[in-house]
């Protein structure tokens, strides 16, 4: 037996007598014993998967009309982009005729939609599909703001925009069949977010809610949630994270490093929206396939920009690819992160775990101008051996059991070599979690701090080591201590049946944080804390894990900044069957 092994035993026994006797000073610190807190009202996730999509911006802005949108359906119903996952067809701008004065509601331009919008959502209807329709935060849409490339048909004046009309705007889209509303901001206001989400509620009508705060907005910072202000997945299904995308490499690669400052704030439901999609609007085949992948990667909407009615067989066979289109649609849903240790400047290696046990999505991408030799090593990612490697755009199986724990492949200049890897995860076992290794995990600044007990023991990959463990003036025996935004997964496999924990900001926040923590396994909410300020007491979470796969904590922030938001999973155990 390895020394691991007898630690886990050691570990195991040491529960065993905590459970009869409970933890104090002498046996390492405080244990989570206090009644289970019901904690607040959970969020039902709303949409479960990034949509897939296409708009009209990115080829036509405002030269467009219902036939030219209904050309686009029948291509993408009759083409195979339906069949490859592709629903939503979404007018962007430049359809507002104007506000009837009577009755409040938005109308089509005569000129350019004729038979009004409800007639074009029923004929992308009729193909199957869904309708998107944009409107903006402000007083006028973003195409009015810009009196350069404003048609001079489109309305000039104020009130083309939905700030203080989202109530009867959402009705009136509900009545019109609308299933996708992208929301602008437009030089308006932030509150028209939340008044458009509260609107599509009351409709009763499903409808998907893309907003960007980015768009006639320079005040904002050039990562959204860069200090917690704007922390949106309580209103919006997907954000936007950055101003508008180019075709050019250089722009995909910069709206890259921005969403991985956002991966902590990404919840189940709620996805980092790197805008619509640059393929085969001129960029060269390696980044094109470089965008479509890290796109698919880092779970962003898939909105195809493109003219998709003259488009290429290269570029309609990349957006339709199955491998790729798996890694965006895969079950569980979470962002790709970078895998640093395997990565350089310019040669980046980006992990993302699957649904399936042992399973991981593997981005090469390179950004540098000459082709690329690129590592992954198993271990990093918290997988053994042995691990077959699959090239998800080709489908070549490239190994069938390699052992040697790691895997290199030569990448193009300024493309990608997208791979999924099948081996063994960690799975959790009965213990405390702070020294059991997470298969994923994601901070917005530090790392994440284990204290483990016994104390001898290894930390988990990738964590560094906290000296203390202290919630209101209680020291616990062991913990994980994050500074939010802050996520970890563990790989349950069906086999444990309750986590516990105690929570509460660390003594580091000096009582002037904010935050928020969650449990969630498998995408499902389990356990909301509501906010947690210096002043509240310790909570404990018991959650029942019965049947799920995996486990994910999650602590947030909560819209007041994120400065001193330093919180601690306090003895944070698993009971599992063996």
């Amino acid at each position: 037996m390895t020394s691991r092994v007898f630690g886990l035993i050691r570990v195991v026994l040491v529960l065993g007598l905590l459970a009869s006797c409970g933890g104090n000073g002498s046996d390492g610190g405080a244990v989570s014993s206090g009644s289970p807190d019901p904690g607040i009202a959970k969020t039902a996730v709303r949409y479960a998967l990034p949509p897939m999509g296409w708009n009209s911006w990115n080829t036509f802005a405002c030269n467009v009309n219902e036939n030219v949108i209904k050309s686009v359906a029948d291509t993408i119903a009759a083409s195979g982009m339906a069949a490859a996952g592709y629903q939503y067809v979404t007018q962007d701008d430049c359809w507002v005729g104007g506000r009837d004065p009577a009755t409040g509601q938005l109308f089509a331009n005569p000129s350019t939609f004729p038979n009004g919008i409800k007639a074009l959502a029923a004929y992308v209807h009729s193909k199957g599909l869904k309708f998107g329709l944009y409107t903006s935060g402000g007083t006028n849409t973003c195409a009015a703001l810009a009196h350069g490339t404003r048609p001079p048909t489109y309305p000039k004046g104020v009130g083309a925009g939905s700030l203080g009309h989202e109530s009867v705007d959402a009705a009136t889209f509900a009545s019109w069949g609308v299933d996708y509303i992208k929301l602008d901001y437009c030089g308006g206001n932030l509150s028209a977010f939340p008044a458009m989400r509260a609107g599509i509620a009351a409709t009763g009508r499903p409808m998907y809610l893309s907003i960007n705060p980015y768009s006639a907005n320079q005040t904002l910072p050039t990562n959204f949630a860069s200090d917690g202000t704007l922390y949106v997945p309580a209103y919006a299904d997907t954000s936007r994270i950055s101003q508008d995308i180019t075709n050019t490499f250089a722009s995909v690669t910069s709206i890259i490093d921005i969403s991985a400052q956002d991966a902590s704030w990404a919840i189940p439901g709620y996805f980092n929206d790197m805008d619509m999609l640059e393929v085969g609007r001129g960029m060269t085949p390696d980044q094109d396939t470089a965008h479509f992948a890290m796109w698919a990667m880092m779970s962003s909407p898939l909105n195809a920009g493109n003219d998709v009615r003259s488009q290429s067989a290269s570029t309609l066979a990349l957006l339709t690819n199955a491998g790729a289109i798996s890694v965006s649609q895969d079950a569980l849903a979470l962002q790709a992160v970078p895998d640093a240790a395997d990565s350089s400047a310019t040669l980046q290696v980006w992990t993302k775990p699957l649904q399936a046990s042992g399973t991981r999505a593997v981005a090469m991408l390179n950004r540098g101008s000459a082709a690329a030799t690129a590592t992954v090593n198993f271990a990093n990612l918290a997988l053994s051996g042995p691990v077959q490697v699959t090239n998800l755009v080709t489908g070549e199986v490239l190994s069938p059991a390699l052992s040697t724990g790691s895997f290199s492949a030569s990448v193009p200049a300024t493309g990608v070599v997208l791979l999924k890897l099948a081996g063994t995860d960690p799975l959790a076992f009965k213990a405390p979690l702070a020294l059991q290794n997470w298969i994923w995990a994601s901070t917005q600044s530090g790392k994440i701090a284990a204290k483990v007990w016994p104390s001898q023991d290894a930390l988990p990959v990738g964590a560094t080591a906290a000296a203390s463990v202290i919630v209101n003036g209680t020291s616990y025996r062991d913990g994980l201590a994050v500074n939010a935004p802050a996520q970890m997964v563990y790989r349950l496999g069906g086999n444990c049946s309750t986590f516990q924990s105690d929570i509460g900001l660390d003594a580091a926040a000096k009582g002037v944080g904010t935050v928020d923590f969650q449990v969630w396994a498998d995408n499902v909410m389990l356990y909301d804390s509501g906010v947690i300020t210096g002043s509240s007491p310790t909570k404990t979470v018991r959650v029942s894990l019965n049947g799920y796969q995996t486990l994910r904590l999650v602590v947030t922030g909560a819209q007041d900044g994120v400065a001193n938001d330093v919180a601690d999973w306090a003895d944070p155990t698993l009971v599992c069957g063996s």
